[in-house]
């Protein structure tokens, strides 16, 4: 068929067919290789020489040598997978260069077929993915730092009531920890329950605003001394509405004194007009405190603090926080 179409002159459709696709395997700007049954390289196109460092001439007919030593079994397992029909899109791999450095590569797989169907080896498509490994790497890294430095700045923020206010401290960390775990066996989603987490660090932000001898005060407060503590929620939403959180953390520390009922503060907030994460936040402030020492009185303990969000389940707090609430106390948790 060769010597006839060199003869006449004229290629048959086959033949044209044939040299268009190795043109097109030539000029890809993917590499493309071919191996058999065994694993011995079939086809080796240019970008695989580029990519990969050996030649044509050199790697025809050889086992594939970019099977980094070691992992042979691994990558026998693949291949076998693929002469069984199977097709690979994407798959991340790390394999060797010619002078032994490592490369990041997304393969994709097909089964090469003879005339009758017969699988008789594989076709895989290259693409170098270090350059996006490399700055994959560069965001995580720089993602980390952003969340130190803002984990960071969330408990300077903590830190600085706690100097005011000594005889809490603790008190929001205690509330964070306990808020977090209501939200976790609630089913919460977990970037919801991080948000939650981090209100309950800040929540009592707004304290900075209210003098110390009210915070740090004794005996009972009179009226005019409450109506002063009483405005840390909306002072705490002041501060923290100017920062850009994933998470509403403004309103929720605005809402953690809201109840139900409408008898919260500041603003008789009723229901659904006070938000899932700031209903959670309430019940874990309202029994760290009530469990708590504080400078007017002892501590209350663990039982009393329970009995309060019991009774007042159907009223002042949401159930659903509530009962996921007392499953985990009776669970075992600890506020320590």
């Amino acid at each position: 068929m060769h010597h006839e179409a060199t003869r006449t002159g004229r290629m048959t459709a086959e033949q044209i067919g044939l040299q268009t696709l190795w043109a097109l395997l030539q000029g890809s700007p993917l590499a493309v290789f071919a191996v058999d049954k065994e694993g011995s390289i079939l086809i080796w196109n240019q970008a695989s020489e580029r990519l990969f460092g050996w030649v044509e001439q050199e790697i025809l007919g050889r086992t594939n040598p970019i099977i980094p030593e070691g992992r042979e079994s691994e990558f026998q397992q693949l291949r076998d997978r693929a002469l069984a029909g199977e097709v690979y899109t994407d798959m991340d791999v790390r394999v060797l260069r010619k002078d032994g450095s490592q490369v990041e590569i997304s393969i994709s797989t097909a089964p090469l077929r003879d005339e009758a169907e017969v699988i008789f080896g594989l076709m895989a498509v290259v693409k170098d993915i270090s350059e996006r490994k490399r700055m994959e790497e560069a965001l995580r890294a720089s993602l980390q730092k952003s969340q130190r430095i803002f984990d960071e700045t969330i408990h300077a923020l903590a830190a600085e009531v706690e100097k005011r206010d000594p005889y809490t401290a603790g008190h929001q960390h205690r509330v964070a920890r306990l808020a977090g775990a209501i939200a976790e066996k609630m089913g919460l989603p977990t970037e919801q329950v991080k948000g939650i987490r981090t209100a309950a660090i800040v929540h009592d932000i707004g304290k900075i605003s209210i003098p110390v001898e009210i915070l740090c005060k004794s005996g009972w407060l009179s009226d005019i001394e409450r109506s002063f503590l009483e405005i840390h929620p909306q002072s705490g939403f002041e501060i923290l509405e100017g920062i850009e959180f994933p998470w509403p953390i403004a309103r929720i520390v605005q809402q953690h004194h809201e109840r139900r009922d409408g008898s919260g503060y500041p603003f008789g907030l009723k229901d659904d007009e006070i938000l899932p994460e700031a209903r959670i936040l309430t019940v874990a402030d309202v029994v760290e405190a009530a469990a708590s020492y504080r400078p007017y009185r002892p501590a209350n303990g663990i039982d009393f603090a329970l009995d309060e969000i019991k009774t007042h389940r159907d009223g002042y707090y949401d159930p659903e926080v509530v009962d996921a609430c007392l499953i985990l106390f009776n669970e075992g948790f600890k506020l320590e």
